[in-house]
């Protein structure tokens, strides 16, 4: 029996307090599955971080931006029978969701945000009717990490899955993508990576370990296989995919590592940074040309 398969689509909202900072989180993320006629924005629950994050933030005025996309965005579930009644409009507009089925409808219900809320670029991923509530759930998880404690967040293993069904989302040639590429390193081994995308590497990693020193294990291990690549590789850049990081002490490792991943990069003609999966599409598409036959 073949499993068709479908796009889902996805946004996710950042909350952006200073403009000239220009520093976010993660604040929620849009779903829509336009052949279940599904659409959903789910909030964060984790209010402590949002005021960590902005000691002065504006909790009504932040209150009432996320009641406004619910209203805006909720559909088909009967749990949004009340959403749909919070008394912005009144029945003339019911017709609001009758492009519920294109594969606009998402972006343009999220255009209008700006200032300090603002979506990412609408970004897709291909899966069937049989797992479209479960890869919902691993996009909550991933892009709202903070809300859940740390013994039920997301794993780097899923992650990398969700890494693979947006990229083959993208619907590229055969011959331009690998799957599990392998680079040989200066110890006889092989290195592995997630995907090759013509000249481009995608690497899964997260910074979220219960003790630090597994962070630097793993952090170290891919500065040296980033450390040998070499000119005959033909690698013109390295997008590791990361999670959003919590603290301060995340922040400064997060940077040294970086910095020292962009050093080793520049010494061997290529790019490196850290990506979160709502940026890939745009770092793709800067990288290479999406459109190549």
């Amino acid at each position: 029996m073949t499993t068709n398969i479908n796009k889902l689509y996805y946004a996710v909202l950042k909350y952006i307090p200073s403009a000239i900072r220009m520093e976010t989180i993660n604040v929620g993320i849009a779903v829509h599955y336009p052949v279940k006629k599904y659409s959903h924005f789910f909030k964060t629950t984790n209010m402590r971080r949002v005021a960590t994050f902005d000691d002065e933030y504006n909790k009504s005025f932040f209150s009432m931006v996320m009641d406004s996309l619910e209203y805006d965005l909720n559909y088909n579930l009967d749990e949004d029978i009340e959403t749909l009644k919070l008394g912005f409009s009144d029945e003339s507009d019911e017709g609001r969701f009758n492009n519920i089925s294109e594969p606009d409808f998402l972006s343009r219900k999220i255009s209008y945000l700006t200032n300090e809320f603002r979506f990412s670029s609408v970004q897709s991923i291909n899966i069937s009717d049989e797992d479209w509530s479960s890869v919902i759930e691993d996009l909550k998880s991933t892009f709202l990490y903070y809300d859940k404690p740390k013994n039920k967040r997301i794993t780097k293993d899923k992650v990398r899955r969700l890494l693979s069904k947006q990229v083959r989302s993208y619907n590229f040639s055969k011959d331009r993508i690998r799957a599990n590429p392998e680079l040989p390193n200066d110890l006889g081994g092989m290195d592995k990576y997630d995907f090759q995308i013509d000249k481009t590497l995608l690497r899964s990693m997260t910074f979220d370990y219960k003790r630090k020193d597994n962070l630097t294990t793993e952090l170290k291990v891919i500065l040296y296989d980033l450390n040998s690549i070499k000119p005959k590789n033909d690698i013109s850049a390295v997008f590791l995919i990361s999670n959003e990081l919590e603290n301060p002490e995340d922040k400064k490792i997060y940077d040294n590592f970086l910095l020292n991943a962009q050093k080793i990069a520049k010494e061997r003609n290529y790019k490196v940074d850290l990506v979160q999966l709502d940026q890939l599409k745009d770092k793709l598409d800067k990288e290479i040309n999406l459109e190549a036959k």
